[in-house]
């Protein structure tokens, strides 16, 4: 039979049908899809329905009044399948694919291609090789034998030099037992910590190199326990520093002047539980120029006198106060040694040595520096330093 055009393609016409077995309602599942009303002919009751009486759209078919129990409902589906060109399945073999028309596209990608098929010798460049690619040494030609091995011996390296990109950026931990001849001229930058300094004791703020190579404490017979920038005040308290770490102590009261004072003098007293007590016996002389004569004495006092104060705030006319105390914690009366020097309104120097004792065996925690008399007024200090003497 001769043809205008193409040649028709073989067909093959199957058509289908669905019986539903569950009838009541409205609402069915077609067991293939459909596009609408058109592609199935409903029979209910062997009278086949007017597509305008139901829809049909995928696998939903929707009556227009509802079907009882009584009723029968099937249908022949009409758009699947009529005019296909598809062949059977199993019937295409390989003398109908034409050579060359599988093209890379037509290729699944998850499809395992036999490496047989594949034309690629001599083909591989570098640049078609993964980074992280595991290439066996065995494949890897121009290389010494002891180059390809898993261990690589030094001892094979005859000459050359190794670039400084075939060492890591950090060296390896390594043991330095065996590095000896070291100079530390070579040493032209960095710092060397202090545990490379010495093999004993502890580096700190209160120790030092020896010659020896070893750290040790400084040797004074004094400790600082204290240094304070009191403000001006009536009365400045001095408390808190003794312990039983020591049995004597030194105060120092420097660049000391007053202002509004009532009494131009500077009194002490000693406290007892971080508050001033009295009951004192003292004496205080003083040495202006080439006279020395009894200042201040009491052998029943509230309070003790040091020396003159400069009744001016910030005056340079200042006086320093220096003070020893014995025993302030135990139970023996302590006593306490003073020297002071001062200006007398700022213009008459003079000098006072004194001493005094606790009339009564307490515990003494402080010193309480006030004007003198225990009067109105301030007095200023531009530091306070306390010591404490070792006890062994």
């Amino acid at each position: 039979m001769a043809y205008v055009g193409n040649i028709p393609a073989e067909a093959y016409i199957s058509l289908s049908s669905q019986t539903f077995t569950t009838i009541n309602g409205t609402g069915y599942t077609l067991s293939s899809e459909v596009t609408n009303s058109e592609d199935i002919a409903l029979f209910l009751n062997d009278v086949r329905q007017k597509p305008s009486t139901y829809t049909a759209t995928g696998t939903t078919l929707t009556m227009g009044t509802a079907t009882t129990t009584a009723d029968a409902l099937y249908c022949v589906y009409l758009g699947k399948g009529i005019q296909t060109v598809n062949p059977p399945a199993a019937s295409v073999n390989t003398a109908e694919i034409a050579d060359g028309a599988v093209t890379n596209a037509k290729v699944d990608a998850s499809a395992a291609v036999a490496y047989s098929k594949l034309n690629l010798t001599d083909s591989i460049v570098n640049a078609d090789i993964n980074s992280s690619a595991a290439i066996a040494t065995s494949k890897i030609t121009g290389l010494a034998a002891s180059a390809t091995t898993d261990t690589t011996d030094a001892s094979n390296i005859g000459s050359g030099t190794l670039p400084d990109g075939r060492f890591p950026a950090t060296l390896p931990t390594a043991s330095g037992a065996n590095l000896t001849n070291l100079n530390a001229t070579n040493l032209s930058t960095g710092t060397v910590g202090t545990n490379r300094l010495a093999s004993t004791g502890t580096a700190s703020a209160t120790t030092f190199l020896r010659g020896d190579q070893s750290w040790a404490a400084l040797s004074s017979d004094f400790v600082l326990l204290s240094s304070t920038t009191p403000s001006a005040a009536n009365t400045i308290s001095i408390d808190g520093h003794f312990t039983s770490d020591y049995d004597v102590y030194k105060i120092y009261a420097i660049g000391m002047s007053g202002s509004s004072m009532s009494n131009t003098r500077l009194s002490y007293k000693m406290n007892v539980g971080g508050s001033a007590v009295t009951g004192y016996a003292f004496s205080t002389a003083n040495q202006s120029g080439t006279t020395f004569a009894n200042w201040a004495d009491n052998t029943n006092a509230v309070y003790m006198d040091a020396g003159y104060l400069h009744n001016s705030s910030g005056s340079t006319a200042q006086g320093n106060l220096e003070m020893l105390i014995f025993l302030p914690l135990s139970t023996d009366q302590t006593t306490i040694i003073t020297q002071m020097t001062a200006w007398d309104n700022g213009t008459d120097f003079g000098r006072y040595f004194g001493s005094c004792g606790d009339k009564t065996a307490r515990a003494i925690s402080g010193i309480t520096l006030g004007v003198g008399a225990f009067g109105t007024g301030d007095i200023e200090a531009d530091k306070i330093l306390v010591y404490g003497m070792k006890n062994s």
